[in-house]
Protein backbone atom coordinates (compact mmCIF):
# COMPACT_ATOMS: atom_id res chain seq x y z
CA UNK A 1 0.00 0.00 0.00
CA UNK A 2 2.82 2.38 0.91
CA UNK A 3 4.49 1.73 -2.47
CA UNK A 4 1.28 2.57 -4.29
CA UNK A 5 0.98 5.88 -2.41
CA UNK A 6 4.61 6.74 -3.24
CA UNK A 7 4.05 5.97 -6.92
CA UNK A 8 0.89 8.11 -7.00
CA UNK A 9 2.69 10.97 -5.27
CA UNK A 10 5.62 11.01 -7.68
CA UNK A 11 3.28 10.63 -10.66
CA UNK A 12 1.35 13.67 -9.45
CA UNK A 13 4.55 15.67 -9.00
CA UNK A 14 5.75 14.70 -12.49
CA UNK A 15 2.42 15.73 -13.99
CA UNK A 16 2.58 19.08 -12.22
CA UNK A 17 6.14 19.66 -13.48
CA UNK A 18 5.10 18.83 -17.04
CA UNK A 19 2.27 21.38 -16.87
CA UNK A 20 4.27 24.17 -15.23
CA UNK A 21 4.47 27.28 -17.47
CA UNK A 22 7.96 28.46 -18.41
CA UNK A 23 9.65 30.65 -21.00
CA UNK A 24 13.16 30.03 -22.31
CA UNK A 25 12.83 31.40 -25.85
CA UNK A 26 9.87 31.74 -28.20
CA UNK A 27 10.88 28.37 -29.66
CA UNK A 28 11.08 26.68 -26.26
CA UNK A 29 8.24 27.54 -23.88
CA UNK A 30 5.16 26.11 -22.23
CA UNK A 31 1.76 27.39 -21.14
CA UNK A 32 2.27 31.00 -22.29
CA UNK A 33 -0.78 33.23 -23.03
CA UNK A 34 -0.97 33.82 -26.78
CA UNK A 35 -3.20 34.44 -29.79
CA UNK A 36 -2.83 31.91 -32.60
CA UNK A 37 -3.79 32.97 -36.14
CA UNK A 38 -4.22 30.17 -38.66
CA UNK A 39 -3.73 30.42 -42.41
CA UNK A 40 -7.50 30.15 -42.89
CA UNK A 41 -7.94 33.38 -40.91
CA UNK A 42 -9.23 31.75 -37.71
CA UNK A 43 -7.94 33.27 -34.46
CA UNK A 44 -7.65 31.30 -31.23
CA UNK A 45 -7.03 32.71 -27.74
CA UNK A 46 -5.39 30.55 -25.13
CA UNK A 47 -2.04 29.07 -24.12
CA UNK A 48 0.81 27.93 -26.33
CA UNK A 49 3.64 25.43 -25.93
CA UNK A 50 6.59 25.03 -28.32
CA UNK A 51 9.45 22.57 -27.81
CA UNK A 52 12.81 22.39 -29.57
CA UNK A 53 16.05 20.61 -28.66
CA UNK A 54 18.39 23.57 -29.14
CA UNK A 55 18.87 26.93 -30.89
CA UNK A 56 19.37 25.26 -34.27
CA UNK A 57 16.58 22.67 -34.58
CA UNK A 58 13.39 23.20 -36.57
CA UNK A 59 9.89 23.69 -35.23
CA UNK A 60 7.44 21.35 -36.96
CA UNK A 61 4.35 21.93 -34.83
CA UNK A 62 3.06 23.68 -31.74
CA UNK A 63 0.56 22.77 -29.04
CA UNK A 64 -2.28 25.15 -28.22
CA UNK A 65 -5.04 25.06 -25.59
CA UNK A 66 -8.00 27.39 -26.10
CA UNK A 67 -9.29 29.60 -23.29
CA UNK A 68 -8.80 28.24 -19.77
CA UNK A 69 -8.64 24.64 -20.99
CA UNK A 70 -5.55 22.50 -20.46
CA UNK A 71 -6.46 20.25 -23.38
CA UNK A 72 -3.68 20.99 -25.87
CA UNK A 73 -4.08 20.27 -29.58
CA UNK A 74 -1.34 19.97 -32.18
CA UNK A 75 -1.08 22.55 -34.99
CA UNK A 76 1.48 22.11 -37.76
CA UNK A 77 3.43 25.15 -38.93
CA UNK A 78 2.09 25.00 -42.49
CA UNK A 79 -1.34 25.81 -40.99
CA UNK A 80 -0.07 28.72 -38.87
CA UNK A 81 0.07 32.33 -40.06
CA UNK A 82 1.50 33.83 -36.87
CA UNK A 83 1.30 33.97 -33.09
CA UNK A 84 0.90 37.06 -30.91
CA UNK A 85 2.89 36.74 -27.69
CA UNK A 86 4.15 39.24 -25.10
CA UNK A 87 3.11 42.20 -27.25
CA UNK A 88 4.88 41.02 -30.42
CA UNK A 89 4.00 39.05 -33.56
CA UNK A 90 6.01 35.95 -34.47
CA UNK A 91 5.89 33.90 -37.64
CA UNK A 92 7.75 30.87 -38.95
CA UNK A 93 10.60 31.51 -41.35
CA UNK A 94 13.42 29.41 -42.74
CA UNK A 95 16.56 30.76 -41.09
CA UNK A 96 19.70 30.62 -43.20
CA UNK A 97 22.56 30.55 -40.73
CA UNK A 98 25.55 32.76 -40.05
CA UNK A 99 29.12 32.12 -41.08
CA UNK A 100 29.57 30.33 -37.75
CA UNK A 101 26.55 28.05 -38.21
CA UNK A 102 25.99 27.07 -41.82
CA UNK A 103 22.69 25.21 -41.43
CA UNK A 104 19.09 26.28 -41.77
CA UNK A 105 15.97 25.71 -39.67
CA UNK A 106 12.27 26.60 -39.53
CA UNK A 107 11.72 28.69 -36.39
CA UNK A 108 9.47 31.38 -35.00
CA UNK A 109 11.00 34.86 -35.29
CA UNK A 110 9.74 38.28 -34.21
CA UNK A 111 8.54 40.67 -36.92
CA UNK A 112 10.35 44.00 -36.58
CA UNK A 113 8.95 45.58 -39.75
CA UNK A 114 5.46 45.65 -41.19
CA UNK A 115 5.02 42.48 -43.29
CA UNK A 116 4.63 42.78 -47.02
CA UNK A 117 7.52 45.12 -47.79
CA UNK A 118 10.13 44.42 -50.43
CA UNK A 119 12.55 43.73 -47.58
CA UNK A 120 11.73 42.73 -44.00
CA UNK A 121 13.63 42.46 -40.71
CA UNK A 122 13.19 39.71 -38.13
CA UNK A 123 14.68 38.96 -34.73
CA UNK A 124 15.66 35.49 -33.53
CA UNK A 125 16.03 34.63 -29.85
CA UNK A 126 18.63 32.23 -28.51
CA UNK A 127 20.31 31.38 -25.22
CA UNK A 128 24.00 32.22 -24.88
CA UNK A 129 26.22 31.23 -21.98
CA UNK A 130 27.77 34.21 -20.17
CA UNK A 131 31.32 33.13 -19.40
CA UNK A 132 31.58 35.64 -16.54
CA UNK A 133 28.46 34.52 -14.65
CA UNK A 134 28.18 30.97 -15.98
CA UNK A 135 24.49 31.58 -16.66
CA UNK A 136 22.50 31.37 -19.87
CA UNK A 137 21.26 34.73 -21.14
CA UNK A 138 18.64 35.54 -23.77
CA UNK A 139 20.34 37.15 -26.77
CA UNK A 140 19.10 38.22 -30.19
CA UNK A 141 20.30 38.03 -33.77
CA UNK A 142 18.89 39.73 -36.84
CA UNK A 143 17.67 38.17 -40.08
CA UNK A 144 16.63 39.86 -43.32
CA UNK A 145 14.14 38.70 -45.93
CA UNK A 146 15.50 39.86 -49.26
CA UNK A 147 13.50 41.13 -52.25
CA UNK A 148 11.94 38.24 -54.15
CA UNK A 149 12.89 35.71 -51.46
CA UNK A 150 11.51 32.23 -52.05
CA UNK A 151 10.25 29.69 -49.52
CA UNK A 152 10.15 32.17 -46.61
CA UNK A 153 13.95 32.24 -46.41
CA UNK A 154 15.60 34.87 -44.24
CA UNK A 155 19.36 35.40 -43.93
CA UNK A 156 21.42 36.11 -40.85
CA UNK A 157 23.05 39.54 -40.99
CA UNK A 158 26.20 37.68 -39.92
CA UNK A 159 26.03 35.41 -43.00
CA UNK A 160 28.12 35.67 -46.15
CA UNK A 161 25.20 37.49 -47.79
CA UNK A 162 26.14 40.60 -45.81
CA UNK A 163 29.58 40.12 -44.26
CA UNK A 164 32.38 40.82 -44.56
CA UNK A 165 32.17 44.20 -46.35
CA UNK A 166 28.60 44.99 -45.35
CA UNK A 167 28.63 48.34 -47.14
CA UNK A 168 29.56 46.75 -50.49
CA UNK A 169 27.15 43.81 -50.26
CA UNK A 170 24.14 45.70 -48.92
CA UNK A 171 24.54 48.58 -51.37
CA UNK A 172 24.52 46.01 -54.19
CA UNK A 173 21.32 44.40 -52.83
CA UNK A 174 19.51 47.78 -52.83
CA UNK A 175 21.11 49.02 -56.06
CA UNK A 176 17.65 49.67 -57.55
CA UNK A 177 17.38 52.52 -55.03
CA UNK A 178 20.41 54.56 -56.05
CA UNK A 179 20.21 57.21 -53.31
CA UNK A 180 20.07 54.59 -50.54
CA UNK A 181 22.84 52.50 -52.10
CA UNK A 182 25.07 55.58 -52.18
CA UNK A 183 24.50 56.31 -48.47
CA UNK A 184 25.37 52.73 -47.51
CA UNK A 185 28.39 52.63 -49.80
CA UNK A 186 29.78 55.87 -48.36
CA UNK A 187 29.16 54.63 -44.78
CA UNK A 188 26.84 57.51 -43.93
CA UNK A 189 26.37 57.75 -40.15
CA UNK A 190 22.79 56.44 -40.15
CA UNK A 191 23.55 53.67 -42.66
CA UNK A 192 26.84 52.32 -41.31
CA UNK A 193 26.49 48.87 -39.75
CA UNK A 194 28.84 48.66 -36.73
CA UNK A 195 30.17 45.28 -35.63
CA UNK A 196 32.01 46.61 -32.58
CA UNK A 197 30.41 49.46 -30.63
CA UNK A 198 29.42 50.01 -26.98
CA UNK A 199 25.65 49.92 -27.62
CA UNK A 200 26.08 47.54 -30.53
CA UNK A 201 22.75 45.71 -30.51
CA UNK A 202 20.58 48.83 -30.40
CA UNK A 203 22.77 50.62 -32.93
CA UNK A 204 22.76 47.72 -35.39
CA UNK A 205 18.99 47.33 -35.10
CA UNK A 206 18.49 51.07 -35.74
CA UNK A 207 20.71 50.98 -38.84
CA UNK A 208 18.96 47.94 -40.29
CA UNK A 209 15.51 49.45 -39.67
CA UNK A 210 16.63 52.69 -41.33
CA UNK A 211 17.94 50.89 -44.42
CA UNK A 212 14.87 48.66 -44.78
CA UNK A 213 12.40 51.52 -44.21
CA UNK A 214 14.15 53.66 -46.83
CA UNK A 215 14.27 50.80 -49.30
CA UNK A 216 10.59 49.87 -48.88
CA UNK A 217 9.61 53.51 -49.39
CA UNK A 218 12.03 54.23 -52.23
CA UNK A 219 10.29 55.69 -55.30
Amino acid sequence: MKNIIVIIFFSFMLLQACNTPYYSTVNNMQGQPAILTLTNGQQLNGKISIKTFDDYSSVNRIQFAEGASNAYKDYFINNIKNIYLNGSTYCVKTLIGSRFWGGDANRFVKQLTQPGGKMDLYQNEKLTRNNSTGKDELTTEYFIQLPGAANNEIYSVESNKFTPNFDDKMSAIVSDCASLAAKIKSKDKNYFYPFVVSNGDLRRKAVLLQIINDYNNCK
